[in-house]
């Protein structure tokens, strides 16, 4: 008789968990990816899954292996058996998605840096535009000039 087992994963992020199943061997057209949760073929009791490794690509003899998105992660359901798709593969899974995943952090904190510098970049545009608009308003001639990351602009008025 064969045992099953549900594990639940810290694994969070749907692209980062379909990555690291891509570099275990198990190409992205051969993944059942749904939306809603889809019955796995060979379980009993109705297990459903988001994330599905048909059984032709894990092996005729076994089950369909899933991945349940829950609140707290996805969940693992597979055969604790299976010479290829057991605890061992979900291991690697795991340290594969811990990679995944900080490369994803990392990408995005380096967005958000660069999102947060070119707003920075915007705002000391206007306020030179600014500056330079209300300086020719009042009849000064604006000249500038850069000492590092500091501008200065200073502002002359010839009278005689």
């Amino acid at each position: 008789m064969s045992a099953y087992i549900t594990l639940s994963t810290p694994m969070l992020d749907r692209q980062c968990l379909i990555a690291a199943i891509e570099d275990e061997g198990v190409r992205r057209t051969e993944l059942v990816c749904s939306a809603e949760a889809v019955p796995l073929r060979g379980w009993r009791r109705g297990r459903r899954a988001h994330i599905v490794i048909p059984k032709e690509v894990t092996g005729d003899a076994y089950n369909d292996v899933g991945f349940l998105r829950g609140d707290t992660g996805y969940t693992a359901i597979l055969s604790d058996d299976h010479p290829r798709f057991g605890r061992r593969w979900l291991a690697r899974i795991t340290d594969r998605y811990q990679h995944h995943w900080k490369a994803r952090q990392e990408r995005l904190e380096e967005a958000e840096r660069q999102r947060v510098e070119a707003e920075r970049q915007r705002l000391v545009e206007a306020q030179r535009t600014a500056v330079y608009a209300r300086a020719r308003k009042l009849g000064y001639r604006v000249r500038e000039s850069k000492q590092g990351q500091t501008v200065r602009l200073v502002l002359v008025k010839r009278t005689y």
